[in-house]
């Protein structure tokens, strides 16, 4: 009996051991899946998306560990998912949701605010911190001034280019506000993840000012 539970309990150690990886793993797969799903929507269906209704309650909102995770695994996006973010200084090619949920945090950047419109005002997103810099927003904290961030709803591209970094408290609610943009003189976009953990109680936020908009190419998005 005691050899049988030695054996169950080495067999659970392994797998809380591999959980994390194994959760990097589907969140990867899950990304990619819906990039592809993004690649054959049209304008139109992203703007119809675009007038849906759509969840802020940041309350309800947790860091990416394995019970949240696995509890939105079967989650839906076709109806979600509203434009593209790509920096590819950073490898970061993902859609854009809209609605900050933990559901479509799991997939991509979110729209942080109701209303709010890409090249107009203060465009703010949202995205998990990840240890695995290649998942999400996780290599988000290294993005450099100059870096180039482009946004496109699959009518325009919207360009804009990293002005500043910072972090915050996580009660600044004033960086996801239009007054950020009409202080810039211009319209920004603001990025933001937790600064490691959402328990830090202080988020980073990249702030990018729009430079160029132009017509809708995906060969643009991916350069």
């Amino acid at each position: 009996m005691k050899k049988k539970l030695s054996i169950i309990l080495i067999i659970l150690g392994l797998l809380i051991l591999a959980a994390p990886s194994i959760m990097n793993k589907i969140v990867g797969i899950r990304i990619n899946k819906e990039n592809e799903f993004l690649d054959n929507l049209s304008a139109q269906d992203l703007a119809n998306n675009e007038n849906l209704e759509a969840e802020y309650d940041y309350s309800t909102v947790r860091d990416l560990e394995f019970n949240t995770f696995f509890s939105h695994l079967d989650a839906s996006y076709d109806k979600a998912i509203i434009g593209q973010i790509s920096i590819p200084d950073l490898d970061i090619y993902l859609p854009i949701l809209k609605g900050t949920t933990n559901a479509n945090l799991l997939v991509g950047a979110t729209t942080m605010v109701p209303h709010q419109q890409m090249g107009e005002g203060n465009y703010p997103l949202a995205g998990h911190y990840m240890k695995d810099k290649n998942l999400l927003f996780g290599n988000l904290l290294n993005i450099k001034k100059n870096t180039i961030v482009r946004l496109t709803d699959k009518r325009i591209i919207y360009e804009y280019k990293i002005y500043e970094t910072t972090v915050v408290s996580d009660t600044a609610h004033h960086m996801i506000g239009n007054q950020m943009a009409k202080n810039h003189g211009q319209p920004i976009l603001s990025l933001m993840t937790c600064y490691y953990t959402s328990k830090s109680g202080q988020r980073f936020f990249a702030l990018g000012e729009l430079i160029d908009e132009y017509p809708y190419e995906k060969g643009l998005m991916y350069p």
